[in-house]
């Protein structure tokens, strides 16, 4: 038995048995359904997100703006972190701990722990920051912020975990429609950039509003701090997806940087914002597949199947729609300063798609705890992306970036997909993906062909092809992709006399499926 092997069989032994959850006989989760909806909530989250920030860039003063600009960018980082830290690792506990077991309330204990501790850090670090920056006052808000956004991750992961992702998916468009409200009374009042950043404690109010089930297990036990395997997965998890996070935003943040305040660098900008519309639909498919590759007794073949099903249908829309539109078409969304730039969707959009798919795999090898092999692919990556990044900025500054980013992008999907193969073979993708690929070829060229001939027959087939794949996933068309996982209720049964045995046997099992696919 190798290092890997060793170190993983301790990490089971240490952690608790998982418990089997008791659920309405047939009870099944739908996952194109859930991972359309959860895109479509990510989409509406960006949008409104948006419009906050025009709003504030035209009715604030020059100054203000400028503070409110940097609190933002600052709070997003925060919030990056914070989404990477507490959630996932929390959905794994709700999803294989029953309501009311020791198990889950001790988890839910250590998430929230987390959450305050690493939100005081936060606050802590942020408020210096800005007090470097701007006043007192602006300051304490930022950090106060800082603390709210870390404080409210806990409900979402007890949410994802519950696959209550409607519930999930109507609480993160709440908080920012919560968020434009405040900003809407923040200008009527002149409060400034400092009550335009309250905006963002506000909004943190709609994700506290989950079922009661949730508070009924919270408990004090400290204690949880002191166990070294929840530190080292959430670890784990964090700094996999904080990783990713930073390679889905990086090409703005490099470009902003070398080619500061140029009209090309912000078209750049601008449009890579568009072009990430197939990370919402990876994040939805992410957040569905977790916590159900997490759950006990699950047939990992056939969730893998449904989820690259369908991110697969979903992804391929995305991505031909923003890579095909014609500038007459993208040029009402993009501000005409930046129309010059419009010549870069295409390949930001191809950036975009291999995001996507870079953040699926990744999510999915965290879930079957393949972290070795995750974190060497995500190391390539870096090197990749980073690497696009410098060599097209050297070649032809912002237009080679957008090209450099494209091939460093798709090339990282493409290695990460590699090192997961054992994973992607045990997927069952059904008689249908061949189909697939044929069909995302002809949209492609379909939308393509109909953008340089007439804009409106583009706009019209976009249209329908976009809700014609949400109604074939939600099974509105007669040959409907039924990618429902079902899971019956099993018996419960605990045996005092075997139990350990049969605990142990049941997880080496599992921990040399697992290390051969790490």
């Amino acid at each position: 038995m190798d290092e890997s092997q060793q170190s993983m069989t301790i990490a089971v032994r240490e952690r608790p048995r998982a418990e089997r959850r008791d659920r309405t006989q047939g009870q099944d989760v739908n996952i194109a359904e859930n991972s359309g909806f959860l895109a479509i909530s990510a989409g509406v989250v960006g949008v409104v997100s948006y419009a906050c920030t025009l709003l504030m860039a035209n009715m604030l003063g020059t100054a203000d703006y400028t503070q409110f600009a940097a609190a933002a960018m600052i709070l997003g980082v925060v919030g990056v972190v914070a989404n990477a830290l507490v959630p996932l690792p929390l959905s794994h506990v709700v999803a294989v701990h029953p309501q009311g077991s020791d198990e889950r309330q001790s988890g839910m204990a250590f998430s929230v722990f987390v959450s305050c501790l690493a939100g005081i850090a936060a606050a802590i670090i942020t408020g210096s920051v800005m007090l470097a920056l701007a006043t007192p006052a602006m300051a304490a808000a930022v950090g106060l912020a800082a603390l709210a956004i870390f404080i409210v991750n806990a409900p979402a992961g007890w949410l994802q975990g519950e696959l209550r992702f409607m519930w999930y998916a109507v609480s993160t468009v709440g908080e920012v429609v919560l968020r434009l409200i405040f900003s809407l009374l923040v200008i009527v009042m002149a409060w400034g950039a400092g009550g335009a950043v309250m905006g963002f404690v506000v909004a943190c109010l709609a994700p506290l509003v989950v079922p009661w089930s949730f508070y009924r297990d919270l408990r004090w036990r400290p204690r949880v701090l002191l166990e070294k395997w929840r530190w080292a997965e959430t670890s784990d998890i964090a700094s996999v997806l904080c990783v990713v996070s930073v390679l889905v935003g990086i090409d703005v943040v490099v470009v902003g940087f070398l080619d500061n305040g140029s009209a090309a660098a912000a078209g750049f900008q601008a449009l890579a914002t568009i072009a990430k519309g197939p990370v919402y639909v990876a994040a939805g498919t992410a957040l569905v597949a977790f916590p159900l590759l997490r759950t006990p007794g699950v047939k990992v073949g056939e969730v893998l199947g449904a989820s690259f099903a369908s991110f697969g249908q979903l992804v391929v829309v995305a991505f031909a729609i923003i890579a095909t539109a014609p500038p007459q078409m993208a040029g009402l969304i993009v501000p005409q300063k930046y129309h010059a730039s419009l010549g870069l969707l295409p390949w930001l959009a191809a950036s975009g798609l291999g995001y996507a798919v870079l953040m699926v795999l990744a999510t999915i090898l965290l879930a079957i705890r393949a972290y070795r092999r995750c974190q060497i692919g995500l190391a390539l990556a870096c090197l990749l992306v980073v690497g696009g990044l410098w060599i097209g900025w050297q070649l032809n500054a912002v237009t080679g970036m957008a090209v450099g980013s494209a091939v460093g992008a798709v090339m990282s999907g493409v290695v990460l997909a590699i090192l997961a193969r054992p994973v992607l073979v045990t997927a069952d993708t059904g008689p249908g993906a061949g189909k697939l690929v044929v069909l995302a070829f002809a949209l492609i060229s379909a939308l393509a062909v109909a953008a340089l001939l007439q804009p409106m027959v583009w706009l019209m087939l976009a249209a329908f092809s976009g809700l014609a794949v949400l109604a074939h996933q939600r099974g509105l068309l007669p040959h409907r992709n039924d990618f429902r996982i079902s899971r019956r209720r099993r018996a419960h049964r605990r045996n005092t006399d075997g139990g350990r045995q049969q605990y142990r046997a049941r997880h080496m099992g599992e921990t040399g499926t697992r290390s051969r696919c790490a």
